[in-house]
Formats: structure tokens, sequence, C-alpha cells
């Protein structure tokens, strides 16, 4: 087996072109759903705590004359509300537009040649269906080999990239001319729903779309400049959480649960995460001088520097992303190991994120 050193190289993130700030869709939501003095002091309280300034959405009706809707109907209150399958419709077409774009940028950054050798897709999401799906619009627009092998994780929530590294890492370790491109693509801001319940307000206030493209190989002449180097990953979940995230499939989209609970349940169980994967990884805890912990919202990050005795510069890039971006489920994290890498700090990174069960995987890796 091989045991050269496995790379993430260059991370291209694309984001749809509309976006908005959290002032917006806290004024937009007061008027729609919010018929009492109570509701409108939860529903501010609630976008106001979480640390979000902007977020990116391929949905192009907020704001416009009713008039003018593509995709919600003619009406204020947007009802009916769109059905799942009118839903899943705009995430087969946005999907693909944000993918190429994503791709497209990754491969200007990769060395010359670079596109010809890819062995693998892996792709990622969990906010729709398709069959085939983007990743068989990525071998057709960039013509790739029709070798390729494709695979796709989905449903993993906001941790499904760990897997795909993970997978991608133990492709390149298996043959040293593995060429694994991933591709993570969520559109969280199609699942939207009037329900007034705190799980649904809570994923209406954070959720967001964008896509991350990115190459993993043993090469290190596949791109110049920065890399992360991959280590050592691990999985688990804590138990007696299945029920405070999760979702399933609803009439009109998505139901999703980010139940309030999950800061506390990370809380509890992050510090035991950290130790055994350092642990396994045979690092010391001094070593670790980067942070790149999921930012599902502001209370997540809270309550992992409270448990890991960090303060809030040590995790400023999730911080940054969560501003300037929300929770894109499985692409967020993607989001801060590029800036990490963007960055001038060099390191060893402690990565972390969490997902449906409550899962929490994580991981140690290297800015180098």
């Amino acid at each position: 087996m091989n045991k050269s050193k496995v790379y993430i190289h260059k991370i291209n993130q694309a984001v749809p072109d509309q976006s908005y700030t959290q002032e917006f869709a806290l004024n937009y939501q007061l008027d729609l759903i919010c018929d009492t003095p109570k509701k409108k002091m939860l529903l501010q309280k609630i976008y106001r705590d979480t640390g979000i300034a902007k977020r990116h959405t391929v949905i192009e009706d907020y704001g416009k004359d009713p008039q003018e809707h593509t995709f919600y109907p003619k009406n204020a209150k947007l009802e009916p509300e769109p059905t799942t399958a009118e839903r899943n419709d705009v995430y087969i077409k946005e999907a693909d537009k944000l993918v190429i774009e994503a791709v497209d940028g990754l491969l200007k950054k990769l060395a010359p040649g670079v596109k010809d050798k890819i062995t693998h897709i892996i792709t990622v999401s969990c906010t729709g269906f398709s069959a085939p799906g983007f990743d068989f619009t990525i071998m057709k627009h960039f013509g790739l080999d029709k070798s390729v092998d494709k695979l796709h994780i989905g449903f993993m929530g906001c941790y499904g990239a760990f897997p795909a590294m993970r997978t991608a890492f133990s492709f390149c370790r298996s043959d040293e001319n593995a060429k694994v491109l991933v591709v993570n693509l969520e559109l969280c801001s199609i699942h939207y729903q009037k329900k007034f319940d705190i799980d649904t307000i809570i994923a209406n206030a954070i959720f967001a779309d964008g896509a991350a493209a990115y190459l993993i190989s043993s090469d290190p002449a596949d791109s110049d400049g920065s890399k992360i180097t991959m280590g050592t990953f691990s999985s688990t979940y804590a138990e007696g959480s299945e029920n405070d995230m999760a979702w399933k499939i609803g009439q009109n989209g998505f139901n999703m649960k980010p139940s309030a609970y999950v800061p506390k349940i990370i809380n509890a169980n992050i510090k035991e995460v950290f130790d055994n994967t350092l642990k396994k990884s045979g690092t010391n805890p001094g070593e670790i001088r980067l942070w790149a912990i999921h930012p599902g919202g502001k209370a997540i990050l809270e309550k992992t520097a409270d448990s890991l005795g960090l303060t809030k510069e040590n995790l400023k890039h999730s911080y940054d992303v969560l501003r300037d971006y929300g929770n894109m489920s499985s692409s967020t994290i993607m989001f801060v190991l590029n800036a990490m890498m963007n960055d001038t700090g060099k390191g060893k990174i402690f990565a972390a994120g969490f997902g449906p069960g409550l899962t929490i995987e994580s991981a140690v890796l290297e800015v180098e």
C-alpha cells in the first residue's frame, strides 16, 4: 500500500448570485409568519443570535413583487407552498449550474493536465435527488474520461464532507496514481417552509446554499502553494440524540430538525472526541494550531470553545464563514478549510463536523 502523503489541493467555492442580509430575512419573516408580539420577539431573538450577516440562495423571489415570482406562487403569502417535487426540480437545475462553476474554478487553479488524469469523482449532497446526478453533469461538461469511477455520498447532512475526504484518502493510499475530484453541493434554501415551530424557525434562520470543489491526490505537483495534508479520521455519535438532529421528506420539502439542544450535546461530547481523535493520530494537544469546526450556528461554536478551552480568535475561520455564508450543510467545512489554506498560518488542524444521529466526525489535518 502507498504510504506517501495525501493532499487536499486547491479548494474552490461557489455560491449563487442571489444573496440577502440576515436583517432582510428577519423582516421578511416578521411580515410573513408572525401574527403576535410573542412570535415576533422569538423570531427576532433567534435571527439576531445566529452570528450570520448574509446568506446566498438560488431562489430569486425574495423582495420582488409577487407577480414576478418564478418559484413561489404569485402572491405575498407564498401559498400554496411548493411541493417537494417542485423544489427538487429547482435542485436539479441549479445544482448543475453551481457545480460547473465550482469545478471550473478549481481546474483553473490546478497544474496543467490534471483534469485529464482524474480517476474518481465523489459527490456529496443531502438537499435533493437526481439520477443521473450532477456527477454525470461534471463528466460530460468537462469531457472527463468515461472510465472515471463515480461515488455519491448522500443524506449525511452537515458532516458529509468528512466521509468524502476519508474515502478519497483511502483511494489515494491504495493507488498512488489516484486523483479524486470531490464536490459538495447543498441547496438548503429550497426547503424553506412557513411553519411556526422552533425547529423550522432555526432551520430557516441558518441554512443557505453553496458548493465546494477540491482535488485529493498523492502528487504534490498537482498544485502550487499551500496544501492540506490528510491524516487521521474518526467517527462517533452522541448517545440518545437521534431525535435532536434529523429530517424526513415531507409533502412541501424536507422537514429539518436542528434541535435547540444540539449545542449542549456537542458541548458534552466534543472534548472526548478531541482526545480520542488525537490519541488515534498520535498527536499531542499542544501541536494543534488551527481549528476547523463546522459553523452550524453561533451557539455550536461557543459551546465547542467552552469545552475545548478556545477563544473566539481560535475559531476565526469558522466564525467568518458563518457570518458571510451561513450554514451550507456539507459544503461549509470546506469553506473553512479554504480560508485556512488562503491564510498565512501553517500547522496541524483539528477539524470536526456534526450531523444527523447526532454524529460527530473529526480529523487531524495539516496546512503545509
